[in-house]
């Protein structure tokens, strides 16, 4: 899984075939086929594993104890941002545009588990004093989890001249440089976020 995963991130889907698969990996095509019956259940899984992955590392950024608010936020959009490196750009098109019953699986996981985690985060940043005074605390969670979510979609990220992790990253600074304290957006800045500095259409 691991090796088939990794190649499959690198490359994509539809330039990918099970015959690769099982010859980069040195092993025959009939071995491949006793653990993954067709192409489709090995993206399939590959996938499912990369979200449990992501689950299990948003969770323990968010439950975090020894950091302050603002360095737990800057960990999970860390996770996040490395993500979207990872699985790179020509995998995430394939997925989007080939697999959507598969693509609605990564979006009800963003939704209901790593957008519900950065909006008890906020919550708690609001009562912590993290999150500027000048303007309608309470607002802030569900207005950043709105925005997040009608942005970082793919029909967006492509369009935009950078590739996925920058504008992810570009994304957050933006947001929460509006949002944040002056101490807040210090503490955030100990959360180095993947992406920084690097423009381009380069595939991340």
């Amino acid at each position: 899984m691991e090796g088939a995963r990794a190649i499959l991130f690198r490359e994509g889907i539809s330039s990918v075939t099970m015959d690769q698969v099982a010859a980069r990996l040195g092993i025959s095509k009939k071995t491949l086929y006793k653990h993954f019956s067709n192409k489709d259940q090995l993206i399939e899984e590959s996938i499912e594993e990369k979200i449990r992955e992501v689950g299990r590392l948003v969770d323990a950024a968010a439950n975090d104890s020894s950091q302050t608010f603002p360095q737990r936020l800057g960990s999970i959009f860390g996770v996040v941002g490395r993500q979207f490196a990872e699985i790179g750009e020509t995998l995430m098109r394939d997925v989007y545009y080939r697999q959507p019953s598969l693509w609605e699986k990564i979006e009800r996981f963003r939704r209901e588990h790593v957008f519900q985690a950065i909006h008890r985060l906020f919550e708690e940043g609001v009562r912590g004093g993290y999150i500027r005074t000048d303007i309608e605390s309470r607002l802030v969670p569900t207005m950043f989890v709105s925005a997040a979510s009608a942005m970082l979609t793919p029909s967006q990220v492509f369009a935009l001249p950078a590739p996925p992790a920058v504008v992810f990253e570009t994304f957050i600074r933006i947001l929460l440089g509006g949002i944040l304290t002056e101490e807040g957006r210090a503490q955030f800045e100990q959360a180095k976020l993947p992406g920084a500095g690097r423009r381009g259409r380069a595939d991340a």
